[in-house]
This record gives C-alpha cells, sequence and structure tokens, in this order.
C-alpha cells in the first residue's frame, strides 16, 4: 500500500477542511499519515481516517523549518511515496522538504486572499493529480445519541471582525432556551466575552472546553448549532450536527461548512465580502448588523422542523 503524508497546519476549520482530501486518498486505497498541530493528534487519530499522525510543530521537524537537513527527518521520509503539502514552494520549509524528501512532493499554497472557489475544492486540486474518485463533503466518525439534550451556541470565531453582536447571540438564546435547554461554547478565543455571558445567564449553561477533542461530547448531544464563520462551525457541520451558520464579511461560497443541515445566513451587501484591511477598520458592520434575531430563528425552523 502506497504511503501519503498530507501537510497541513493552522487551525480547526483547516483540519476539518481538509476531511475530502483524506478520505479520497483512503478511498483509492493509499496509507494517510497526516502532519499537523500537534495539539490535534489525539483528535484526529480517533475521529479522522488516517493511519497516522506527525506533529508539524514538534522539534523532530524544525530542522525544517530552520532550512537544514537533518539525518532522523530524512529516514522518516524514506517510507513515503508521495507528499502532498499545503505550503508555498518557495518557503525555507518547503525548500528544506524538496532537499529531504526525493519522491514526488505536490505543493498547494493556500492563501486566503487568492481563493476563488470553495475552500474544499481548492485542497481537492493536487488529489486530481492522483485519482479523479474524489469524497467532496466533510464528515467525521462521531457517534451521536439519540436523545438529544440541548442546542448550541458559539458566538466567537479566530476573528472579532466575523462575529455576529453578542447581544443578538443574547436574544436567539433567550427566545430559544424558553423551551430547550442551551449551552454557550466559549474557547480560547473567546476569552473577552466570559464576563458577559457569565452575567447574563447561569454558568450551568456555560461550557469552556479545553481542547478540539472535549467538543465531541457536546457535538454528540446537540439538537442543533448556531455560530459564526468558524472552524468550531466546520467541525459541528462535518458531524453531522443541524448547523446555522452566519456570514458577513467572508464569502461562503469559498469558507462555508457544507453538507445538507447547513444554513448559511448571509445577506451579501455591497461591501461585502471584504478583504482583511478591510474589515479590520469597518465600523458599521452592516453586513452582520443587517441579519436579525428573527432571521437566526427562522433558520432554526427551517432545519430542524421537530422543535
Amino acid at each position: 500500500m502506497k504511503k501519503i503524508l498530507v501537510i497541513r497546519y493552522g487551525g480547526v476549520g483547516d483540519i476539518i477542511t481538509t476531511l475530502p482530501v483524506i478520505k479520497s486518498l483512503k478511498n483509492n486505497g493509499y496509507s494517510v499519515i497526516l502532519a499537523s498541530n500537534r495539539r490535534y493528534k489525539e483528535f484526529c487519530l480517533k475521529y479522522m481516517e488516517i493511519d497516522g499522525f506527525a506533529c508539524i510543530d514538534s522539534s523532530f521537524f524544525l530542522p525544517l523549518f530552520m532550512g537544514d537537513k537533518e539525518k532522523n527527518v530524512s529516514s522518516f521520509f524514506e517510507n513515503l511515496d508521495i507528499v502532498i503539502s499545503y505550503t508555498d514552494e518557495e518557503e525555507v520549509f518547503s525548500q528544506a522538504l524538496k532537499d529531504t524528501f526525493r519522491g514526488k512532493i505536490i505543493f498547494h499554497p493556500v492563501n486566503p486572499e487568492n481563493i476563488k472557489k470553495h475552500i474544499t475544492e481548492h485542497l481537492l486540486e493536487p488529489v486530481y493529480n492522483i485519482t479523479s474518485n474524489v469524497c467532496k463533503s466533510p464528515s467525521l466518525k462521531v457517534m451521536h445519541i439519540k436523545q438529544k439534550e440541548f442546542f448550541i451556541i458559539h458566538p466567537g470565531s479566530g476573528s472579532p471582525h466575523k462575529n455576529w453582536d453578542i447581544e443578538r447571540f443574547l436574544e436567539v438564546y433567550k427566545r430559544l432556551s424558553s423551551s430547550i435547554k442551551g449551552i454557550i461554547l466559549l474557547g480560547y478565543a473567546e476569552k473577552k466575552q466570559y464576563e458577559f455571558w457569565y452575567k447574563n445567564i447561569s454558568s450551568s449553561c456555560v461550557a469552556e472546553p479545553v481542547e478540539i477533542e472535549d467538543i465531541i461530547s457536546y457535538i454528540e448531544r446537540a439538537y442543533f448549532y448556531i455560530g459564526n464563520d468558524s472552524g468550531v462551525s466546520h467541525l459541528f457541520a462535518a458531524a453531522g450536527v443541524p448547523s446555522i451558520v452566519i456570514f458577513g464579511p467572508t464569502s461562503p461560497s469559498i469558507w462555508s461548512p457544507t453538507g445538507k443541515n447547513v444554513k448559511i445566513l448571509y445577506k451579501g451587501e455591497r461591501c461585502s465580502p471584504c478583504n482583511i484591511e478591510q474589515r479590520q477598520l469597518c465600523k458599521q458592520k452592516s453586513c452582520l448588523n443587517s441579519i436579525t434575531a428573527d432571521d437566526v430563528i427562522k433558520a432554526k425552523e427551517e432545519i430542524w422542523k421537530k422543535i
């Protein structure tokens, strides 16, 4: 069986959107090793169809980032047939990788400002150099509990400029929690929101999972999910949880989670989507503020008619 190393590091969303690449390669008989951030190792080994995991941010791979060739790293690559690296071929790491591995390397950089198609389609492009039989939908191996317990709201993301107004999230939470228990999911990116949520709702309804695998227990028990353009939204959608995802300054045609149970809320104002510099300077946030709590409630009814 041929072995492929897929190098894809970054955040939660970067890992989830790479799932179709991994599944496509597995379905075509390849053994797949994923090289990514060490904090995702346990999660990836348990919930993704990979045959191995390499911590790209470990001291083992440090020589490559310094542009050096090292014997132990070279030995690791000897057992590989192909490497797909989502890095720029001209960067130091990539140049060192070419010096270390003499086999087939496919470089395919991910520059957010240059991508013109959906991110999963972009990531799959190198796979077409190997096989035309691809899987396009991200999916995780998560066992769902039949007896659901609550809905989930994740009010943050990796950038505050992508976040819907926190007061509107609170309004949606209060309206929905009158009949169903709700959980506010907060991570390290939402530190500035902690005081707000603990002040306005019961602390028993606020969850602070530390690692990505800690979120799985909430995925298993969730009726539905509401969130911004974030890695966590991609995570819930890939796990099959009915999801409402709010988009404003970023393009849903490129960055949205996919799936039949995903509802994207996007008003498409004249100025949206915009680039990173524009969204950092924007004060009006009309692309987000044009979306109302009623819009979210209506979307919930559309994707989860049983409630």
